[in-house]
């Protein structure tokens, strides 16, 4: 019953994809999730510490983790102008962060990093998923200037955990690292990292017999691990030939939209491509870290988008809709 009714469900899906946006996008052979935010969040909120067991307060450590930026719903309005509006609609999701610079080579803190993620688990026996959206970037038109430089970067990636590991497959854009632009594409992978120096030695969770479960390294690459001033961190690695100009226009109050497509094959535990903007990075062969899976989280499958800020200003993703297809 309740498979007929998943089932159900993913048809009535594709049956509204095919119906709204016949040709944007190009999804696999089963639609998981279509979120046009036309019509709200869909399910995309902020990211917000675990709770402890024993308290209502989150884990020691943990706490400033609810100054990150958090998705809402906007009609993309700047000064002079106007509102841009979506690619295919009033509204897009807006992810933002605070205005507050942290430098390239130091740990995000106090809203230099905004978060978005959508809660969901594995449906069914699945070997390629895909991840695809229309895009915009830009900085808050908040002084003169375009404001490329003050852009540090954006990113995805999958919090997945299957029956033998919990791991990270995405990418990530790095625009400008202390106001120095870098330009290029990077995928999630830790193995470079060392374990001591991975980030925050707080608990995050409780096993079922009380045991104490730490954050291991390879476990949220979009702010942990040593960071450095050109951009690069220990939770990515640089795509060979991932050199890529975004179109960022040519003044702050404008914003164009961009498509992303990105593809990961599950049982493998290998990436499959990136496509962006008319161009196709091959990732295959390329692998993620594997970690022991965590307490009751069995099938997870979260998406997961952040924005970094390069200056004192605020930092916008927009998103227009996404598509998450599986086969």
């Amino acid at each position: 019953m309740q498979l007929g009714v998943t089932l159900s469900c993913i048809s009535t899906m594709s049956e509204q994809y095919n119906m709204m946006q016949p040709d944007m996008y190009n999804p696999l052979k089963r639609i998981l999730s279509y979120d046009n935010f036309d019509s709200g969040l869909q399910g995309w909120m902020a990211l917000v510490p675990n709770l402890r067991e024993d308290a209502m307060e989150y884990y020691p450590g943990h706490e400033w983790k609810t100054k990150w930026g958090f998705p809402m719903i906007s009609s993309g309005t700047f000064g002079l102008g106007g509102t841009h509006g979506a690619l295919s609609g009033n509204y897009a999701m807006k992810l933002f962060t605070r205005p507050v610079h942290i430098p390239a080579e130091e740990e995000p803190r106090n809203g230099s990093l905004g978060v978005a993620i959508k809660r969901m688990t594995i449906p069914m026996h699945t070997t390629l998923l895909r991840f695809e959206m229309w895009y915009a970037i830009k900085v808050e038109q908040s002084r003169p200037g375009v404001g490329e430089h003050d852009f540090r970067g954006f990113g995805f990636v999958w919090d997945i955990q299957d029956d033998q590991y919990r791991y990270f497959p995405g990418i990530r854009y790095i625009n400008s690292a202390n106001g120095v632009l870098q330009k290029r594409w990077q995928y999630s992978n830790a193995e470079q990292a060392d374990a001591e120096t991975w980030g925050t030695k707080a608990q995050s969770a409780k096993t079922e017999d009380g045991k104490v479960v730490f954050i291991k390294k390879g476990i949220d690459p979009y702010w942990l691990g040593r960071r450095f001033p050109n951009g690069e961190t220990d939770g990515f690695v640089s795509i060979e030939g991932g050199d890529q100009e975004l179109c960022f226009n040519e003044s702050s109050d404008k914003y164009n939209w961009h498509y992303l497509s990105f593809t990961f094959n599950l049982q493998t535990r290998q990436y499959v491509d990136l496509v962006t903007n008319g161009k196709q990075f091959d990732l295959s062969g390329l692998g993620v870290t594997l970690v022991d899976p965590y307490p009751r989280i069995n099938n997870l499958l979260n998406p997961i988008m952040w924005v970094e800020t390069d200056a004192d200003r605020r930092s916008f993703l927009f998103v227009d809709s996404i598509v998450c297809s599986y086969e």
